[in-house]
């Protein structure tokens, strides 16, 4: 486990909200749907896909793209991902 990059993720709460809204979803999502999704600003959506992918924790699947890129969650971002949940479901027991 990274201990670093897990301690990232649960310091920003719209890094975690992004990352289980592709997480739940049964396809790839663009910024756009992420955005209309979590009723975000698409600004923000797009920012925050570029933070989670810079540490590999989602995925491009056509980047030669411009516009409408299409984003799904590695397996890295699904064991931080299950990390944190697990770890808040433990905190509200005790």
């Amino acid at each position: 486990m990274d201990w670093v990059l897990y301690a990232w993720l649960k310091r920003g709460s719209r890094r975690k909200t992004v990352l289980f809204e592709l997480h739940v979803s049964k396809e790839p999502l663009a910024a756009n749907d992420i955005s209309r999704n979590l009723n975000i600003a698409i600004s923000q959506a797009s920012f925050t896909i570029k933070e989670l992918h810079g540490k590999k924790l989602v995925e491009c699947l056509n980047p030669l793209d411009k516009i409408g890129r299409l984003y799904k969650i590695t397996s890295k971002g699904r064991e931080i991902l299950n990390e944190t949940q697990r770890n808040a479901k433990n905190n509200k027991r005790t």
